[in-house]
């Protein structure tokens, strides 16, 4: 019995020695990707408003029949930090993406992937004074006062009919500049 146990011990013991001395193995394990930028401003877009998604829900084709229905205004943000108002006193922003074909003022809806898009329907921005933000990038929100630190520029997004609506994805891409003056 004894001997048995020494054995199975100086086997064990060869085995571990073994796997322990094994050539380690190196394998492909993916991409990092840093984004950044450094800007000459009187702000910097906070990391996490910069990518953002706005979820505007689910709605019946029945809420949206009529060319001029609308949904419920959905409100997000854009936060600038690190503000310096003797830089800059005010800042806007301009949203950029495609329009709805028909109505300039709308940004177009897709599925984002094979499946069907809901028609007829395009999505609103407003700024906090209910200014209408149309999708070419060359109407400014109201301008805010900038405070020193961080300020906060809200919006709303919203669907707009533009005739009676099919079901579908609606969902849309929108990029956005800071105009600051």
């Amino acid at each position: 019995m004894k001997l048995n146990i020494i054995g199975a011990s100086v086997v064990s013991a060869l085995l571990f020695s073994a796997a322990a001395s094994a050539d380690p193995v190196i394998v492909n394990g993916g991409t990092v990707h840093f984004n950044g930028e450094l800007v000459n401003a009187a702000c910097a877009v906070s990391t996490d408003t910069s990518n953002q998604t706005v979820e505007l829900g689910q709605y019946r084709t029945a809420k949206l029949k009529a060319s001029g229905d609308m949904t419920t205004p959905v409100p997000f943000k854009i936060k600038l930090v690190d503000c310096d108002p003797t830089v800059s006193a005010t800042a806007a922003i301009a949203f950029s993406g495609q329009s709805l074909t028909g109505d300039a003022t709308l940004l177009a809806v897709n599925s984002g992937t094979n499946a069907p898009a809901a028609q007829n329907v395009g999505i609103q921005i407003s700024d906090i004074a209910s200014k209408i933000l149309s999708p070419s990038g060359a109407e400014f929100s109201t301008a805010k006062t900038l405070q020193q630190g961080t300020n906060t520029l809200d919006f709303t997004a919203r669907y707009v009919a533009k005739g009676v609506t099919t079901p579908g994805q609606a969902n849309a891409d929108a990029t956005f500049v800071v105009k600051y003056e």
